[in-house]
Parts: structure tokens; sequence; C-alpha cells
């Protein structure tokens, strides 16, 4: 029976990885062999974990790309029920999309979280891709950092700079349509 695919997205600071946590420990809570894999280019707070802005954390594996990966782990039924991915917009896309595939064919359940769009409102391939792909999807909303009302948006601090550039409550805050600008 092919896994289940959940995609958790939305702007910066909305809860991302604390709603990944938040299944991660369910699922731990349940006996279930688990993986929890992030990208290597995410090591704001930590390289081998996965860290909320307030400090809530757990071990994982900081994939350089999919190849060590699958030489780290055995994506096998047998092995492991359910693969938790994080920051999926820093991940290849052909790459992701294809290995998931692989991974939900074998039966495992992915659960996978990150951001929707970048600093300048465009959408993140990886990511898009995963939500025409999911099951199930939650788009979860940060506070607008001028107003507090609902904020969909990720909000550069300093104009100009490469797209991806990890950060953050230094580069980047959430902010509301009427006080966010592509920059």
């Amino acid at each position: 029976m092919r896994g289940n695919l959940e995609t958790i997205v939305g702007a910066m600071f909305a809860g991302k990885t604390s709603e990944l946590l938040k299944r991660i420990l369910w699922a731990k809570h349940q006996k279930k062999k688990i993986i929890v894999i992030k990208p290597n280019i995410d090591n704001r707070y930590s390289n081998e974990k996965i860290i909320t802005h307030n400090d809530l954390s757990h071990d994982c594996y900081p994939m350089k790309d999919w190849k060590t990966a699958l030489n780290k782990f055995e994506f096998e039924k047998k092995n492991v029920d359910m693969v938790f991915l994080d920051e999926i917009q820093f991940m290849d896309t052909s790459d992701t999309l294809l290995n998931i595939e692989i991974i939900l064919n074998r039966g495992i359940d992915v659960v996978c979280a990150g951001l929707d769009q970048d600093s300048r409102g465009k959408p993140w391939e990886t990511s898009s891709m995963l939500l025409g792909l999911s099951d199930k999807i939650l788009k979860i909303y940060g506070f607008c950092n001028v107003c507090g009302v609902e904020a969909t948006k990720t909000y550069r601090k300093e104009v100009g700079g490469e797209r991806t550039q990890v950060g953050a409550a230094n580069i980047y805050e959430p902010r509301c349509l009427k006080h966010w600008e592509p920059r």
C-alpha cells in the first residue's frame, strides 16, 4: 500500500517546524520508526537538529543531496514507517520528487515542511510540486510584525541579495499583504 504525503507550508515564523515536530513526537509516541532530514544548507541554529525559532528541537540528518541520504538510510518499510523532511524549499526539485515517490511507493509516509514562497513572493519549485502531489496540505500563517494581523508573506529586511539567503529574525520577518513588498 502506498504511503501518505503531507506537506506543511507557510511564510517564515508561521510555525512550520513546530508543526513538523508535533508530528514527529506523535509518531515516536506511537513507536513508529522514523527518519528526520533537513538540507545541510540550513545551519542557522544547528547542523544536526531541526530547531524552531523558539528553540524546540529534534535530531536530524543534515542531507547534502539525495545520493548521500540513500547511502546513509535504507528506505524500506521494514526499517522505517515515516520520513520527515524540513526546509524542503532548499532540496533539489527533481531528485526530491523522484525519491519521495519511491519512498511513498514502498508504503512509507512522508511529511514535508517548508516555505511556499520566497521573500519576493515567487513560489519555491520543490514546495510547489510537492503541494500538487500531496494527499494532505496544511498552510499556516504567522502574525505581521507591523500590525499583528495574519501574515502570509516573508519580508526581507534588506533589499537585494541572492534568492536563497539562510537566516532568521536578523534578515526576515512575517508580514501581511498590506505591509509586505517583494525584496
